[in-house]
């Protein structure tokens, strides 16, 4: 693994502080927010989120910048923001979401850790909204926001989530049960720094990029619940995603979610948690007859089949041929 740092010079890759007596070694106080962010080949497209989040009425931030691009194009794109000492650009060999925000995560200090994606728009009071629920509840480990599709001017479909209420899910059962209505996204989220050593970070073998490509958000709030963490679904700010996919695209998109949610939830039935089945059941029972029987005698539509469950069915038998640490609840690197 390679990766290549821009920092401000008085302030080394780990975070230290460099001062001109080699005999005193400080860290600088942390900030009160991180911002996390992976990008992979989106050159200038990035430049959107960096105008938002210096617009935010927080100042006291830094943010990380994890590069996987196979170009230049988002180095370029990120170079003239770097003037700016909260903001740091890395670059990581290799491709992965979860392990790119697992490595920007290990560069920040702060106590609440914001993420969003490459591609959205936060408002000014993003953070101090965000992360509100943190201080009001001290077992939060986990907020969720908002993501609402940005305008678009063709057809088509953006991934987005839209909570009506602020609510607190306390029992992964819950959330296990309510999961066909809709999966949290990872482009508007906030970890509390203190919940890490429970979840040891994102499992890179899930989110894009990786073995299954999705799912990996939610498993993380998932393992959470299960550590003693609750998640708060934050419906007093929203995050704008400018990710329109063609339908033709969103077929892809759906196999990939789908196989992935699949691949996510073999981990917990390895593990004896059986309150996964409710999922299981209920996502077959939802995208293989529900949804096909409403398409075919309400709308009068061709029924979309039976491709969801499959992909979903393949990614339970994929996962539950890989190894899993009991403890962590993520997929072993290496059997054994």
């Amino acid at each position: 693994m390679t990766a290549q740092l821009n920092a401000s010079p008085m302030v080394a890759p780990t975070g230290t502080a460099l001062h001109s007596s080699p005999a005193v070694l400080r860290r600088p106080p942390a900030p009160k927010y991180a911002i996390v962010v992976a990008t992979r080949n989106r050159g200038a497209k990035i430049v959107p989120l960096l105008e938002s989040v210096l617009g935010s009425d927080e100042p006291d931030f830094e943010m990380v910048i994890v590069d996987q691009s196979q170009n230049d194009g988002t180095r370029a794109a990120v170079a003239p923001y770097l003037v700016d000492e909260r903001i740091r650009y890395v670059f990581l060999d290799g491709s992965g979401t979860s392990r790119a925000r697992n490595f920007g995560i290990r560069l920040t200090s702060a106590p609440i850790i914001a993420i969003t994606d490459d591609d959205c728009l936060v408002p000014p009071d993003w953070l101090t909204l965000l992360a509100r629920p943190f201080a009001a509840h001290p077992k939060v480990g986990i907020v969720f926001c908002t993501v609402t599709p940005a305008p678009a001017s063709t057809q088509g479909y953006t991934p987005h989530i839209h909570y009506t209420r602020n609510a607190t899910i306390s029992d992964v059962g819950e959330a296990w049960a309510t999961a066909s209505t809709g999966l949290a996204l990872g482009a508007g989220m906030a970890l509390r720094r203190g919940a890490l050593p429970d979840l040891v970070g994102f499992d890179e073998f899930l989110g894009p990029g990786g073995t299954f490509p999705s799912a990996e958000d939610n498993d993380l709030a998932w393992r959470a619940l299960i550590s003693g963490w609750t998640i708060y679904q934050n419906a007093d700010v929203a995050v704008v995603h400018d990710g329109l996919r063609t339908f033709e695209e969103l077929k892809t998109l759906v196999a990939r979610d789908h196989y992935a949610v699949g691949g996510a939830s073999a981990k917990y039935l390895k593990a004896g948690h059986w309150g996964i089945l409710h999922l299981l059941v209920t996502w077959v029972i939802r995208f293989g007859i529900v949804d096909p029987a409403k398409d075919l005698f309400v709308h009068r539509l061709r029924p979309r089949g039976f491709r969801r469950p499959y992909h979903f069915l393949r990614g339970v038998i994929n996962g539950l041929r890989r190894p899993v640490d009991p403890v962590t609840l993520r997929y072993k690197v290496h059997a054994g």
